[in-house]
């Protein structure tokens, strides 16, 4: 059997991860990124423990790349994360055939969850090699749902969710015109059946033992992996290095809470042991799971401050990009900008910081009360519904 081309990097693979973590100094962030700079190039992978394999496959948005991780299984492959469907995409995993994958068949494909990027080609995949499809329940009955209903006719109540956020009515001939097929341009067809994964199972990959940990906010049921036998923690979107993932309402679920689910998962997910390689869907794999945990909580817990401050006059959904963005918002940014502070202001809204009024045509919202940073995080995992199975029920 052939083996993959492995790039040269400045820490050699034979280093155990203590080795790797003590020889790279912490970077600004309060993060250690063991490989430096060096990221995946081309169908050259980065080999991150025996048997694993970094690569990446560019997309064609502002976010030019996802991490997929590549587990040498003997005979065949599993892989997690497949990139989004489209021309560039499909003729990357083809170079990998011979290069990456060494000619050896793909076996297993793992979603961590439903958005194009994650999933886009695993219905190719499975075609191409006859593979199993592996993802949580949730992810794939969303993703099925999303797919099958895409149309050239924008939804009535996307349109009214808009338009009651604040968007200018005067933008509805271009929103219809863009029609609702963005989520089946970047998605093959779906693998017509999955194995389901869920919170807490256990399965072999790679020669370990793994774990799922589930998230939410981001998206619904999101799988995480942690390595029960090695230091090692597949982040997907949950938990990335240099950039929080978007938490957003959709006008299919226009009352949502997203960012509640969020905040507990990440609070969570602090409960984790040891310090793991964290192997993330962007950016570069990384030490300091906690840390990033810690950020990622005090970011959002700050800008629900400024919010709540902004507005002590009433404000559209709109109207509160000031305080919550520090650039001009456009084009398809605009959609998940206005997501994520419908997001910010429902969270309010449930702790009851926030009241909205309707004058029958925009929502308006004016904070209530005074907002105690310290208090939130307790107060958000108190809610029903929220809190998922403490994981030391798992990690006794």
């Amino acid at each position: 059997m052939g083996a993959p081309k492995v790039m040269e990097v400045k820490i050699v693979d034979s280093l155990t991860m203590d080795h790797r973590l003590s020889s790279v100094e912490p970077s600004d962030d309060g993060l250690t990124y063991p490989y430096g700079e060096a990221v995946p190039d081309g169908v050259n992978v980065i080999k991150v423990a025996d048997k694993i394999f970094w690569a990446r496959i560019p997309l064609p948005w502002s976010l030019d790349h996802i991490n997929v991780y590549l587990f040498d299984e003997g005979e065949g492959w599993t892989v997690i994360d497949t990139g989004a469907n489209g021309k560039t995409g499909i003729e990357t995993w083809k170079a990998f055939a011979d290069t990456a994958l060494a000619g050896r068949p793909i076996k297993r494909v793992i979603a961590t969850h439903m958005h194009p990027d994650h999933l886009g080609l695993a219905g190719w995949l499975v075609e191409q090699h006859q593979a199993e499809f592996w993802t949580t329940q949730t992810e794939y009955m969303l993703a099925s749902t999303l797919w099958n209903s895409a149309g050239t006719e924008f939804p009535q109540n996307e349109l009214d969710y808009l338009f009651r956020s604040g968007v200018d009515r005067s933008f509805e001939p271009m929103i219809r015109a863009a029609g609702y097929g963005n989520y089946k341009k970047g998605v093959y067809a779906l693998p017509p059946s999955y194995k389901r994964i869920e919170d807490g199972s256990e399965f072999e990959l790679g020669g370990r033992n793994w774990r799922v940990v589930i998230g939410r906010g981001h998206s619904p049921e999101h799988a995480c992996l942690y390595c029960l036998d090695e230091p090692l923690f597949i982040g997907g979107d949950q938990v990335l290095p240099a950039i929080t993932s978007n938490v957003s309402v959709y006008g299919r679920e226009p009352m949502g809470n997203p960012l509640a689910h969020w905040l507990s998962s990440l609070d969570r997910m602090k409960a984790l042991p040891g310090s793991p390689l964290v192997l993330p869907s962007h950016g570069r794999v990384f030490f300091g799971l906690h840390a990033r945990l810690d950020a990622l909580i005090d970011g959002h817990l700050a800008k629900l401050g400024k919010l709540h401050e902004w507005c002590r006059e009433p404000r559209t959904v709109v109207k509160t990009f000031r305080a919550l963005y520090r650039r001009k918002v456009e084009g398809m940014d605009f959609y998940l900008a206005l997501g994520e502070a419908v997001a910010h202001l429902h969270l309010l809204e449930s702790l009851g910081l926030m009241s909205r009024s309707f004058d029958g045509d925009v929502y308006s919202f004016t904070s209530e009360g005074e907002y105690q940073l310290d208090t939130v995080l307790s107060a958000v995992n108190a809610q029903p519904g929220i809190m998922l199975r403490d994981l030391g029920d798992f990690f006794a």
